[in-house]
C-alpha cells in the first residue's frame, strides 16, 4: 500500500513514549519490590507492613534511578 501523506513520522523519543516508558518502570518496581518486600516479611519474620513499604520504596528508588540512566532525564 502507499505510504499515508497525512500520517506524522514515528519518534522513538515522543512525549507519549517517554511518559510511558516512565510510568511503566514505576509501576513495575513499585510492584515487584513491593511483592519481594512481601515475600521477605513471611521468610524474615518482621512485622507485617513493614517488608512490603521498605521494598516498595526500594523499587521506586531503583525505578527512578533506572529511568535517570536510560533516558537521560
Amino acid at each position: 500500500m502507499a505510504d499515508n501523506p497525512d500520517r506524522e513520522p514515528s519518534d522513538a523519543n515522543s512525549s507519549e513514549g517517554v511518559a510511558g516508558a516512565v510510568l511503566g518502570y514505576l509501576l513495575a518496581g513499585i510492584l515487584v519490590w513491593g511483592f519481594l518486600g512481601w515475600l521477605a516479611e513471611g521468610f524474615l519474620g518482621v512485622p507485617a507492613g513493614v517488608g512490603i513499604a521498605v521494598g516498595m520504596m526500594l523499587g521506586a528508588a531503583a525505578a527512578i534511578y533506572l529511568i535517570m540512566k536510560r533516558l537521560g532525564a
